[in-house]
């Protein structure tokens, strides 16, 4: 189990919250025209100790891993997130609809604690094809002195219909280490909305969430990113690129989730990783480029503020 936020942070998540609720009611207004692609940029001050502390200790990382450098996955999950759900907005489907389908994640640089950050992030694409729409948005994050620390791309996704068959093909045997366990309980949601500001009612409403078709709440995707990202680094690898796809929604309350890694077969240095419970239900999936091993980051030329 996880610990227990204060529900105090709450009061610290007034920037994405208010751009929770700007982005719906913008994704509910008639719209002309193509897609927006244009670059938003924001800068936001450091967080507090208090929160970056009940962050890493909900995440299950170890105490004094975060004291002088942000977690990686708390960049994407709370700092960038209101610079996401303003380019999911900017999609022509609702904002409440959208769930979170996966990230991609490079590491180029650690990020002090104590830094002010700057985000920016272009909407790429938003289509559908009748039963599924994919809104797909990239970011950069960086810091005064260093103008590109991480970049990330978010992956999310509205359900329109239910496709017909739905069947998965097959997938590639190879064989997983569990590096670790994690049982979300039921109000799981609701602690990482104290700690990201991310309300979205599926995750934290019960009563909302048993109208739909999931018929109860589910985990943020991002929470269980943060937890296998987590059990990554306790298993005694850095990461210097992650790629994650949310395969299935996970509820609340969950089973015991497995962390898996495996030795890809290719020689790319990858290693592939997976969130899995006793039955075989895979609810994450992707691989991991461990820090040893860093990919040249993009060419980026910032824009003025």
């Amino acid at each position: 189990m996880s610990t227990d936020p204060s529900p105090r942070l709450v009061l610290q998540q007034g920037g994405v919250i208010g751009a929770f609720l700007g982005g719906a009611v913008k994704s509910l207004l008639p719209r002309r025209g193509g897609l927006d692609h244009s670059e938003i940029v924001r800068t936001t001050p450091p967080p507090s100790r208090e929160l970056l502390r009940a962050y890493a200790a909900w995440s299950n990382a170890p105490a004094g891993r975060y004291d002088d450098a942000l977690p990686p996955h708390f960049v994407a999950a709370q700092v960038a997130l209101p610079v996401i759900s303003a380019l999911t907005a900017r999609s022509p489907y609702p904002l409440l609809g959208v769930l979170n389908q996966g990230i991609h994640l490079g590491v180029y640089h650690s990020i002090p604690a104590s830094a002010r950050l700057t985000v920016r992030g272009h909407l790429v694409d938003a289509s559908d094809d009748g039963y599924r729409a994919r809104i797909h948005s990239a970011l950069t994050v960086g810091t005064p002195d260093l103008p590109l620390a991480m970049e990330l791309d978010a992956y999310a996704a509205v359900v329109l219909q239910r496709r017909p068959g739905g069947a998965s093909g097959p997938h590639e045997e190879v064989a997983f280490e569990t590096i670790g366990r994690w049982q979300p309980g039921a109000d799981e949601g609701r602690k990482f909305f104290y700690l990201t500001g991310d309300f979205n009612p599926i995750h934290t409403w019960q009563a909302f969430a048993r109208r739909t078709r999931f018929r109860g709440c589910i985990m943020h995707g991002f929470g269980g990113f943060a937890q296998a990202f987590e059990a990554i680094r306790s298993a005694g690898h850095d990461i210097a690129d992650i790629d994650v796809k949310f395969v299935r929604p996970l509820p609340l309350p969950g089973p015991e989730v497995l962390i898996q890694v495996a030795a890809t077969v290719d020689s790319s240095g990858r290693y592939a990783l997976r969130l899995t419970d006793a039955s075989g239900s895979v609810y994450h999936a992707g691989s991991f480029l461990p820090g040893g091993a860093r990919q040249k980051p993009k060419t980026v030329t910032p824009a003025p503020l």
